[in-house]
């Protein structure tokens, strides 16, 4: 059986191109705003105005960003090993894309695109602002909402459930806080899968998860994307000498 690399990457992976986060400090993108009135679907209808200008400038502020080391690496693994490497992100941006990823799974949407509610129907509109007041009041940022069922949750539990010793599991700039891909990668398979977390910050989260010495990976690994990633470190080693096995 061919060993596999499957990919997660969080907010911290753009971060490092200059992407605010949602949570994180005083730049943080709820920083201004509460999660009820621009992120919920149960207040869209009411808060339809807010919740454009509010996506219109983050999608307007995607011109001003470009991929990172980190994005490129990953794009050079998909590139070299094809269908054996999967990736699958909840980063709504397309910086993964523009590095040169050929197959991007976006877990919680895409900002590049917007729903038509009443149609069911998708369509692009790249870097724009979408004048909403010349259209009907059912288009929405294509991004999953609080409160909305997550189309892609399936696909990603089936991966996750599929996941054997030959998989290598890499977890990257992600907080745990919403969705624990290490816990599931973990659980997923019965603990034999390698399982690889890499994120900066000294208090691994699984400290307050699951209690001080339960650790679901096989190492945490305290770096930023981009270091981690580079050309000569550990990371790409291990992967390189894992898929090359």
């Amino acid at each position: 059986m061919n060993k596999r690399l499957i990919i997660f990457t969080g907010a911290g992976i753009s971060a490092e191109s200059g992407v605010p986060t949602f949570r994180t400090g005083p730049d943080g993108l709820w920083h201004n705003h509460r999660i009820e009135d621009v992120c919920h679907i149960d207040t869209f209808e009411q808060n339809y105005d807010l919740v454009h200008a509010f996506y219109n400038a983050r999608r307007v502020s995607l011109q001003g960003v470009e991929p990172n080391a980190a994005h490129r690496a990953i794009a050079a693994l998909q590139q070299r090993y094809g269908d054996r490497v999967t990736l699958m992100t909840t980063n709504v941006d397309d910086l993964h894309e523009r590095a040169g990823s050929p197959d991007v799974v976006h877990i919680h949407g895409n900002l590049l695109e917007l729903v038509n509610l009443a149609e069911g129907s998708v369509r692009p509109i790249g870097y724009e602002p979408f004048e909403h007041s010349a259209h009907p009041p059912h288009f929405k940022p294509n991004v999953v909402f609080f409160g909305e069922a997550a189309p892609v949750y399936r696909d990603l539990f089936e991966l996750m459930n599929s996941l054997t010793r030959h998989d290598l599991v890499l977890v990257i700039g992600s907080s745990e806080s919403v969705l624990q891909f290490c816990l599931e990668a973990y659980s997923g398979s019965d603990g034999t899968a390698t399982i690889l977390y890499v994120d900066p910050t000294e208090t691994c989260p699984y400290d307050r998860l699951l209690g001080p010495g339960l650790k679901p990976y096989t190492e945490h690994i305290r770096m930023g994307a981009v270091d981690a990633l580079s050309e000569d470190s550990a990371v790409i080693e291990w992967i390189e000498e894992w898929l090359q096995d």
